[in-house]
Formats: structure tokens, C-alpha cells, sequence
């Protein structure tokens, strides 16, 4: 699997995708981890502060080199810190903390409407899953 690193628009099974998410969380985590000091000194400083720019741009850095990594992976970004499996008809959803991937969202569903994994395969048992 490893070797279509950088194919954008891959579908993925279910077992490609976990193994995928185990690599997408380390480097979450680490991006994440970067991102904090950065947002904890924007939180602090008042709206009109000078110095608010440089911060944002390192911000914006950040979350660009995340959004980069997990795009080069095969995967689809939704949102800071969310990503998503494409499965054809759906995604596998996951979003940091999250620790395995436990939604599906359909095509056309806002991210809030992702249902249960398990639910939705016992329901409609998709080829993506064996």
C-alpha cells in the first residue's frame, strides 16, 4: 500500500485505511503539537496587536505542511485535524483525538451527519469492508 503514497484520488479499503491512519496520527499529532505554542500567543494577543501577522502566517505554515503530508498519504483533509479515507460513495472519517477510525460520512453529508462505522457496514455490508 505504501508504495501508492502520493496518488491523489485513491480509494481505500477498510484495512488499507487503518493501516494509513496509524502514520496520519503520528503525524497529527506531531503538526498539532507545533501548531499549540503558535495558538496559545494569537489567543493571548488582542485583535489589532502588530505582531498577530507573523503569527498567523506560522500558524498558516503549520497547518499547510499537516494539510500537505496527509494529501502526499493518499488522504483527504475535511477540516484542521480531520481526515478523511475516500471509499467511493463515502469517506472513513477521523478526527484528532480520535484513536481508529469509527465513522463513515456518505458523499454529500455534511461531516456532522457521519454515522457509526460498524453500524453502517452491518447495515449495507460494503465491499470496501471484507
Amino acid at each position: 500500500m505504501f508504495a501508492e503514497i502520493g496518488i491523489k484520488d485513491k480509494l481505500f479499503n477498510i484495512q488499507e485505511a487503518k493501516e494509513l491512519l496509524t502514520l496520519v496520527r503520528v503525524v497529527t499529532k506531531s503538526q498539532r503539537d507545533e501548531l499549540m505554542p503558535i495558538q496559545e500567543k494569537l489567543n493571548k494577543m488582542l485583535a489589532n496587536d502588530p505582531r498577530r501577522k507573523v503569527f498567523e502566517a506560522d500558524y498558516e505554515v503549520v497547518v499547510s505542511n499537516w494539510r500537505n503530508k496527509v494529501e502526499l498519504l493518499g488522504a483527504r483533509v475535511s477540516g484542521l485535524w480531520t481526515v478523511e479515507f475516500d471509499v467511493g460513495g463515502g469517506s472513513l472519517c477521523w478526527r484528532y483525538p480520535e484513536l481508529s477510525l469509527n465513522y463513515f460520512r456518505a458523499d454529500g453529508a455534511q461531516f456532522s451527519e457521519r454515522v457509526k462505522l460498524q453500524d453502517y457496514i452491518s447495515e449495507t455490508d460494503p465491499d470496501w469492508a471484507r
